[in-house]
């Protein structure tokens, strides 16, 4: 329950109490209307009491009495009285914070359009696709647990929903946990740093992570230089003992994960690790067919713009998507008779093409901009804020989210372990750059060409 909705609660148990005139007025306005609730937690009503004086004045029986049978007629059930004193209600806050955010992290809610029949199979990703089907109809984990790998944009979370998706329909007494790492590592920390009056924060975290069949994880990369490993070394043992299914995504292999402890890779490396690619024409072109369905009547497509798209912006199937639903935004405006080449060229030529013989990584482009501006990696994950340093850092930023959709942890985590805000801020600074400065808008540019080398 929310804070305020307790503060409402509260308000009416006042006006019950003062019309009820057992206490006089100079009581009541001077020590019982500076009592709170503070929480309703398994049948007890814990109420703030700001003095001894209060206290005294409270917890005698037909005080007691009288606040049961005033809560009784707001909530419509029966509840226990415990008081508190101010001092430690202001202890159990931090407390009361990380359940709230621990349970509205329990609370998934997957993403109804990422399903396994929306799901567009094909050579670059069809092991990764069997893995994850099969992980829901197989009675016994063949393989745990299942790894898949690649660059951001090729389908790693839509399969994750997807498994959400079917067993929420197929078995919905299942429990599924899901999360994007980033979030489950700042409750980890938030719950190491809580101090706990009613017991460890940790292991209360702990104990509702571990109650899950299936344990979904997004872009676990995020893990690494974290100090939650530790217990994440302990919730992942415990769900593997209790045989429930767990499905980890990350942007590189298990191998390839540094700042990880060796003992996590080894059992990421123990289960299934699936490499999904970026798709490959036929693919590219099937995915744009099913976008398309739906929005036949809007506008007509034809089908060398189809080809067009599916060779030029399958490196990211968010590009793909994207790039189309650019065409169909831009036909709303202009009213084409049909969308034709000249223009699906003239509305996307000016949108970023990384067209490079291999896969494109956050490490390829740290390497593209220290190669640039003749830096090396310890200058550009320094702390040195020389103008030339900040707009290397500036650029690798800009390039990580435009072309990889990096989280900013992640790009955080490539430069010395910077904080996302900075990186956020940074980003934001970059896109006013590229609009008002023409030295850094030909620095992007320079360096997206030695990505296309």
């Amino acid at each position: 329950m929310e804070p305020q909705a307790y503060k409402e609660i509260w308000k009416q148990v006042l006006s019950d109490i003062q019309k009820a005139g057992y206490y006089d007025s100079e009581t009541f306005d001077s020590w019982i209307s500076k009592t709170e609730l503070f929480k309703i937690e398994d049948g007890t009503a814990f109420i703030v009491y700001p003095t001894m004086i209060t206290l005294n004045i409270l917890k005698t029986e037909q005080g007691i009495s009288l606040l049961r049978s005033s809560l009784y007629e707001v909530l419509k059930e029966e509840v226990s009285i415990q008081f508190i004193s101010k001092q430690d209600a202001s202890k159990l806050i931090p407390e009361i914070k990380l359940q709230q955010r621990t349970q509205n992290l329990m609370r998934t809610d997957f993403n109804e359009e990422y399903t396994f029949e929306n799901f567009i199979e094909g050579n670059s990703n069809a092991e990764a696709y069997a893995a994850c089907l099969s992980c829901c109809t197989q009675k016994k984990h063949l393989f745990n647990p299942i790894m898949i790998y690649g660059n951001s944009g090729l389908g790693k979370t839509h399969l994750l929903h997807a498994i959400g998706n079917y067993l929420k329909k197929e078995r919905p007494e299942t429990k599924v946990f899901y999360s994007y790492s980033g979030d489950l590592v700042s409750i980890l920390l938030d719950a190491m740093k809580t101090k706990n009056i009613h017991g460890n924060a940790v292991d209360q975290v702990k104990s509702q992570l571990i109650d899950n069949d299936y344990f979904l994880i997004d872009d676990i990369q995020n893990l690494q230089q974290s100090s939650s490993q530790e217990v994440f070394f302990t919730v992942y043992n415990e769900l593997i003992s209790r045989n429930a299914q767990i499905v980890i995504t990350s942007d590189m292999h298990p191998s390839e994960l540094s700042g990880l402890q060796s003992r996590l890779i080894s059992r990421f490396n123990s289960g299934l690790s699936v490499n999904i690619v970026k798709p490959e024409f036929d693919t590219s072109k099937a995915i744009l067919k099913k976008k398309l369905e739906g929005n036949e009547e809007i506008c007509q497509i034809n089908e060398d713009v189809l080809d067009y798209l599916a060779h030029k912006f399958s490196n990211d199937v968010r590009n793909l998507e994207g790039s189309l639903n650019k065409l169909i935004f831009n036909a709303t405006l202009e009213n084409p008779d049909v969308i034709d080449l000249d223009f699906a060229q003239r509305i996307l030529m000016k949108e970023p093409i990384v067209s490079s013989t291999s896969e494109l990584t956050i490490k390829k482009i740290k390497k593209a901009v220290t190669r640039f501006y003749g830096l090396t990696y310890k200058d550009i994950e320094g702390k040195s804020r020389q103008k030339k340093l900040m707009n290397a850092r500036q650029v690798f930023i800009y390039l990580s989210r435009e072309l990889l959709h990096k989280a900013y942890v992640s790009i955080g985590q490539e430069l010395g372990n910077r904080d996302h805000t900075t990186i956020s801020s940074s980003y934001d600074r970059a896109v006013k750059l590229i609009q008002t400065d023409k030295n850094f808008k030909m620095a992007v540019d320079k360096v997206k060409s030695l990505l296309e080398d």
